[in-house]
């Protein structure tokens, strides 16, 4: 499109930049010379993480906002782990377009009544992917609340140090510095492991140049031609292959989640709740134990005040062996028809915290297209 620049520094991680630039757009479009492509007309995406966590196409709230407004989204959502940074920006953005958006915060838990079982964190039993959405504001300074969000942030923080200090020793050869080649990757100094595996990987480049296929290579086990040609296809699956090698269950970094580093569950609730936002939980796929039946799980989370689900339909259907496929969409059906039995609300979202994710669901995909109406009247029921 035209006026480029202007769309690509709403990314600028100058606060004061990117407000200027979309202020611009603003201007464009009252005078109709910017128009709305109604790409995805009706359409939802109440999950979407912002370059404040970690955004593979590292677009801020503006760019998300303008971008959804533009393509005729009907609501949006953002969302980042451990942090409200983005909240105003949100809300400012949606109010300028008169656009209906809200936003909020994504973290992990420990859940006591289930902590013998993997709920929706892999290979972590009684570990438990929960939001706060719908807030109106930021905590004010000198609160207790605020306090508590600061200091999830730091626990990340910490937690990131550990990982590194661990993949540090474990490749020798390519060390990185978590202030130097890290906090800079992220206008709001809150990295996620996905910026630590790219500053492995632009590090590899400076200290290894030509060898630095061959480094990795034998790192991820792979013989040199298969390498290149992932690289070459798609470097968004080489920095998953290298994440999955480096950080998760089983790899060198890999740090033991104990319940002691996480705050528990009813602690998050009750913040959220006083910080004027709702208790979203979350939901993986149905294949883990603690999502087994959804019943359970459900009578389980509304006792304890949530107020809705956030779900990542994409991982239910888009899926390429054709067993794995049935059973997830199996059990996407089964956990959204007792959603509505049980009238819990569920809002959807594509995250874009993982390379190649859409930007909106495929709604026309027969799979997901019947519950668009359900999303958009859950996200009506919660934020407006």
């Amino acid at each position: 499109m035209e006026n480029q620049k202007l769309l690509e520094s709403l990314s600028d991680f100058n606060i004061e930049t990117r407000k200027r630039s979309f202020l611009e757009l603003c201007n464009l479009i009252k005078k109709n010379k910017i128009e709305k492509d109604n790409e995805f007309k009706g359409f939802i995406n109440a999950h979407i993480h912002t370059f404040h966590s970690f955004n593979y196409k590292n677009w801020s709230p503006l760019r998300i906002i303008f971008e959804g407004w533009k393509k005729g989204l009907l609501y949006l959502g953002t969302v980042d782990f451990d942090t409200l940074t983005g909240l105003e920006e949100t809300l400012w953005a949606g109010e300028l377009l008169n656009f209906k958006v809200t936003s909020g915060f994504e973290t992990r838990v420990f859940l006591r009544e289930m902590q013998e079982k993997v709920i929706n964190s892999p290979n972590e039993p009684g570990i438990f992917y929960l939001c706060g959405k719908g807030f109106k504001k930021v905590p004010e300074e000198n609160t207790l609340e605020k306090k508590f969000l600061d200091d999830l942030k730091e626990i990340s923080q910490k937690r990131n140090k550990k990982i590194i200090d661990k993949v540090n020793n474990y490749l020798k050869d390519v060390k990185i510095d978590y202030e130097k080649d890290v906090l800079p990757l992220t206008p709001s100094k809150n990295p996620t492991e996905r910026h630590i595996i790219y500053a492995y990987y632009i590090k590899s480049k400076e200290l290894l140049k030509e060898k630095a296929d061959i480094f990795w290579a034998d790192i991820l086990e792979m013989e040199n031609k298969k390498f290149i040609e992932l690289k070459e296809k798609n470097i968004g699956d080489l920095y998953e292959k290298i994440r999955q090698k480096l950080i998760k269950f089983g790899g060198p970094g890999y740090i033991k989640s104990e319940s002691a580093d996480f705050p528990t569950f009813d602690r998050v609730v009750e913040v959220i709740e006083k910080s004027g936002g709702l208790p979203i939980g979350t939901w993986l796929d149905g294949t883990n134990e603690g999502e087994k039946n959804p019943e359970t799980l459900l009578e389980l989370l509304k006792a304890k005040r949530i107020r809705g689900i956030t779900i990542i339909p994409e991982r239910n259907w888009n899926i390429k062996n054709e067993d794995e496929k049935k059973l997830k969409i199996k059990k996407l059906h089964q956990f959204m028809t007792v959603c509505q039995k049980m009238n819990m609300p569920v809002i959807c979202g594509t995250e874009m915290n993982k390379y190649g994710q859409p930007f909106v669901d495929n709604f026309t995909n027969p799979e997901i297209s019947k519950y668009l109406r359900y999303f958009i009247e859950s996200f009506e029921k919660l934020f407006l």
